[in-house]
């Protein structure tokens, strides 16, 4: 199992990512492309927002 929160964020970042490439690509350079910018904007845009929710604590 894995504990990491970042690890688990690349996992199903890459898995999301690769599963719509293969969804709506048919050219491998293509889907390749949809998988770099999908999973780099999925992990960058959740480390923006989780750096917006910082300083708000739960308590």
């Amino acid at each position: 199992m894995i504990r990491s929160h970042f690890l688990n964020l690349l996992v199903f970042s890459a898995l999301v990512a690769v599963f719509f490439a293969f969804l709506t690509q048919n050219d491998p350079k293509d889907r390749v492309r949809v998988i770099l910018i999908l999973g780099g904007s999925m992990v960058v845009l959740s480390l923006i927002i989780a750096y917006v929710m910082y300083p708000f604590p739960l308590r």
